[in-house]
């Protein structure tokens, strides 16, 4: 039994045990493959200065003012969601009436920049 190629849990030879073990093989010669291994660059030439290109960089943008100032686009999310945050303050933050204070931060907005609310 100890030839055996196959041999399950209980120590006989079987075709058909669920847990079986397998047996190391050796690899063969052609099918080892050599690790991979990075290669070196050339080394530059004695007394030659090495030369690099100057990055590019990217100007940094000029900064915009709000896009509401000087036309008259509808406020952002954002904006209404600090003035309503605002409103829920000056109204001594009872909760309740989320939906009270975003349409007035908006109506606000909307009247601040000569848009129907």
């Amino acid at each position: 039994m100890a030839n055996a190629p196959w041999t399950g849990v209980s120590g006989k030879e079987d075709k058909h045990d669920m847990a079986k073990t397998t047996r190391k093989t050796e690899p063969k010669t052609g099918e080892i493959k050599p690790a991979a291994r990075r290669t070196k660059a050339a080394a530059p030439a004695a007394g030659a200065e090495k030369v690099t290109a100057p990055r590019k960089t990217k100007a940094a943008p000029a900064p915009q003012e709000p896009k509401w100032q000087g036309s008259a686009a509808e406020p952002t999310h954002d904006e209404i969601a600090l003035r309503a945050w605002s409103i829920y303050q000056q109204r001594g933050a009872s909760h309740g009436q989320a939906m009270s204070d975003w349409l007035e931060a908006r109506n606000q907005l909307c009247l601040e920049r000569g848009l129907k609310p």
